[in-house]
């Protein structure tokens, strides 16, 4: 009696051509997408600081500065000592 191929034998050259030619076949040349960067949109004017008024110095700022340099300078010595 003659026996019938099974269902697998016969898909396996099918198969390996598949395979074959896939590697075969050279890949076109990816490159990335060029995706340029976001455009950020400017604030709102309501939004935006005030400009500087004329009667705050830069020294008021250097001192309000130094104030809240010695203010977390003494809330961490508050907090290392707990």
């Amino acid at each position: 009696m003659h026996k019938k191929k099974s269902p697998k034998r016969r898909l396996m050259p099918l198969l390996l051509t598949l395979s074959l030619a896939g590697c075969a076949s050279k890949p076109a040349a990816w490159q990335p997408e060029q995706v340029s960067a976001p455009a950020i949109p400017g604030l709102p004017k309501e939004a935006r600081q005030p400009d500087i008024l004329p009667w705050c110095s830069p020294t008021c700022s250097a001192g309000l500065t130094r104030e809240r340099v010695s203010w977390q300078q003494r809330m961490t010595e508050l907090e290392r000592q707990d």
